[in-house]
């Protein structure tokens, strides 16, 4: 017999039910504190319950909650040693959806410990309980970090540039893409449109990547500056908000260094064989992905971290792709940063980036398609333990037989659906929809204007269909 264990984690403690394979209590929902006490009970029940039940298999999960599950993973690890128990990570959305298709919205701690052992039931060949390597997870904590000082850096940036807005609105037209260094270095130095008016051109060039047209320029706006705010406690906040801006920066950069230093590994040295992809970036992608074997395909690591494009269309608007955005930002903004380096250094990558502007798609729309090309490298890479060669991947594509969405494809699914009916461009329809329709009609008919005409308001005669 065997038993399912589902473990809904909470800051602290944890809700635990045991269902059969029929979705039968064998244990009504129990709470156990994350302690040393907490764990060692879990270990006695589950040996108390398998001696009882004479269960061969007790199968358990826990849901990714961001970390606080850690602890119970690793010690039904330890326990699977000496007792006949599998632990599996779950990915909360599919716990979720299961739920729902169940029409069950009802959500507590001890409903959702039962939801996911009712989807260890379900979806048996969704579950892994194969030990996943956790030499890259142990860093995620330091990456985190990482991305927390960049975002308490972009609020810092933005906070500076409304402050700038009515203290030195002159300046704000060097700060289109963020704020750059030279800029931070005037402002801690020169807080107000009147302290830089003051300036002479010789001080100002003292700054790094400050030129003498550049000073010239930036003492002329202080002197005609319309600010409305020149206080000294404007100054004071200018000068304190570079500062921080500055030191925010220095930390981040301390703490990368630190995180590629300390993250070593065969697949980050493997990555840096890419294009785009330092020793940071390597370390960084290593520690969103884990283990590569957790995807059995790379669409189905793209589709993880929501890079994969999806098609949407719906009655007369135009269908069109867009990048699905499902998934992990912290991975997305990785991959953007890798993309736009590549493209400059790698002339495979940079002919598909330029094959998509020739399409008439836009910068960043482009550096969405290679984002998803590295992605797909990255898998290829990791999985056959080989460094990126772009002459194999050419001959990959060259490989891959080309899907044209031609009309004739449309024209094919047009008479698939419309097997029951006739078209009829008379029929209460948009303007765009009745294009379609003639469109159609015209080009399953000869070419003879005469008898195009004739058929521009006849509907479309089908084989006999048997209802």
């Amino acid at each position: 017999m065997q038993a399912y264990l589902g473990i809904d984690v909470s800051k602290g403690y944890a809700d635990f039910t045991m269902l059969d394979h029929q979705k039968n209590e064998l244990e009504k929902v129990f709470q156990l504190d994350d302690t040393r006490s907490g764990h060692e009970k879990l270990k006695q029940l589950l040996e108390q319950k398998i001696r009882e039940r004479h269960l061969n298999m007790v199968y358990c999960a826990v849901e990714s909650t961001g970390g606080f599950e850690n602890n119970w993973y690793a010690s039904l690890i330890e326990m699977s040693k000496t007792l006949p128990v599998k632990a599996a990570r779950l990915n909360p959305s599919g716990v979720k959806n299961n739920a729902a298709a169940t029409l069950s919205r009802n959500i507590t701690d001890a409903l959702s410990s039962a939801y996911i052992a009712k989807y260890l039931i379900a979806h048996p060949e969704k579950v892994s309980y194969e030990k996943q390597n956790d030499h890259y997870a142990s860093f995620r904590s330091m990456h985190k970090h990482i991305m927390l000082l960049k975002k308490q850096k972009t609020q810092q940036i933005n906070e500076m540039k409304m402050v700038l807005y009515s203290a030195f609105p002159e300046l704000m037209r060097f700060c289109k893409q963020g704020m750059p260094e030279w800029i931070l270095a005037v402002l801690k130095k020169y807080s107000s449109s009147a302290a830089l008016a003051k300036c002479k051109a010789e001080q100002l060039i003292k700054i790094n990547h400050v030129t003498v047209e550049k000073a010239e320029t930036l003492i002329a706006k202080a002197k005609s500056s319309v600010s409305s705010r020149t206080n000294p406690m404007q100054e004071f906040l200018i000068k304190s908000l570079a500062g921080q801006i500055q030191d925010k920066q220095e930390l981040i950069e301390e703490h990368k260094s630190y995180l590629a230093q300390s993250c070593k590994g065969n697949e980050v040295t493997l990555l840096q064989s890419i294009p785009g992809i330092a020793a940071y970036s390597a370390a960084a992608i290593m520690i969103e992905i884990e283990d590569v074997k957790r995807f059995a395909s790379p669409a189905q690591l793209s589709c993880y971290f929501g890079v994969h494009p999806v098609f949407k269309q719906s009655g007369d608007k135009q269908g069109a792709y867009r990048m699905s955005k499902k998934g992990r930002a912290s991975m997305r903004a990785i991959l953007y940063m890798c993309a736009q380096t590549a493209v400059l250094f790698d002339e495979h990558l940079k002919s598909i980036y330029h094959r998509h502007r020739s399409k008439g798609k836009k910068h960043r729309q482009a550096i969405g398609a290679i984002m998803h090309k590295l992605l797909r490298i990255i898998w290829g890479v990791l999985t056959n333990g080989q460094d990126y060669l772009s002459s194999i991947d050419k001959k990959n594509q060259d490989r891959k037989p080309v899907d044209k969405k031609s009309e004739t494809v449309s024209h094919e699914e047009i008479k698939s659906k419309r097997r029951y009916q006739q078209l009829d461009t008379e029929a209460p329809i948009s303007n765009k929809q009745n294009k379609k329709r003639k469109t159609y009609i015209e080009s399953q008919v000869p070419t003879n204007g005469q008898q195009v005409r004739d058929h521009q308001h006849t509907p479309l005669p089908f084989p006999n269909v048997k209802v």
